[in-house]
């Protein structure tokens, strides 16, 4: 690190240089926390996850079996060790589930009562929270591609 600074300090190093040294030191620093666990609800691996921005309590996971989890991330027993349960999920024999791997769930960013999730089987939906349900049946399809990304700019929905 001392070296990085000095080189970069004496303009020998560009900027980015020491900028990328030190994003892949945290990374390779990053650690799982021992004291909190969730509940293991997917059959597979986990694809994407989204805490709401509202109160920061509950976590959306998709998973590449098709399946969408609600966790609760408040530490209602107040032990130092705990396990977040799972709240709900839109298991595989849910009317509305995704056929293929569940790639983006992102929280409506203004309420905890919807969010979005988009899958390779190249569907966006737009769910009620309450409820569990596929707002209005009308899903966005995007025949030939699959989303990348979703965004919620000034309450309008962009798919990139």
């Amino acid at each position: 690190m001392l070296g990085f600074l000095s080189a970069r300090q004496a303009g020998l190093d560009d900027p980015l240089r020491f900028r990328r040294a030190e994003s892949t030191r945290r990374v390779f620093a990053l650690e799982l926390n021992k004291d909190r666990d969730v509940e293991r609800i997917h059959g597979s691996g986990v694809n994407t996850l989204d805490i709401e921005p509202v109160e920061g309590r509950y976590m959306l996971s998709g998973g590449s079996d098709g399946v969408i989890v609600l966790y609760d991330l408040e530490n209602s027993s107040r032990q130092p060790c705990y396990t977040c349960k799972a709240v709900c999920s839109v298991g595989r024999n849910h009317p509305d589930v995704h056929k293929y791997s569940v790639e983006t769930v992102q929280w409506y960013p203004h309420d905890t009562g919807m969010f979005t999730s988009s899958s390779f089987d190249k569907t966006l939906k737009v769910w009620d929270t309450n409820t569990l349900q596929v707002t209005d049946k009308k899903y966005c399809q995007f025949p030939g591609h699959h989303v990348m990304n979703i965004s919620w700019q000034l309450q309008v929905l962009t798919v990139e």
